[in-house]
């Protein structure tokens, strides 16, 4: 088993973890190292041979690292608030299925890669049916 399997296998278990614990730090935070990952190693790959998709692949999960950046600011309970945790969750979930497809066309551990960002598109869908159905707390 590969090195950095064993690494984003790690970041993965943090944001189950967060989920279980319904600790949105540590969510964010297995997404946000998560993504830097990839963002560095898509910039390694791009200085390489070149090739445009490493230099989009790593500004789209440089997206994914900016809105998981972790934060301990409370949640004002507005509807805002929700809207945004629903909005920036999908977001995860699209740019992770992505990553399903991707590494699906990779040649570098391409089904656990893609096992991984499959798991990684399914975690958000929890906290946001959660935050629908008024299941986590939100400070007033």
């Amino acid at each position: 088993m590969s090195l950095i399997l064993v690494i984003v296998s790690l970041l993965v278990l943090i944001s189950v973890f967060g989920i279980v614990k319904k600790n949105r730090v540590l969510f964010n935070m297995g997404y946000f190292l998560y993504g830097l990952i990839v963002v560095f190693a898509e910039l390694g790959n791009y200085t390489e041979n070149g090739e445009l998709i490493h230099l989009g692949v790593a500004f789209l999960w440089m997206i994914q690292a900016v809105l998981a950046i972790p934060n301990k600011l409370p949640y004002d309970g507005s509807k805002i608030a929700k809207s945004a945790g629903i909005k920036i969750f999908s977001v995860y979930s699209l740019i992770n299925i992505f990553g399903v497809f991707l590494a699906l066309q990779s040649e570098y551990l391409a089904n656990q890669l893609a096992l991984i960002h499959g798991v990684l598109a399914v975690l958000p869908i929890i906290p946001m049916i959660l935050i629908l159905m008024d299941k986590i707390e939100i400070t007033k």
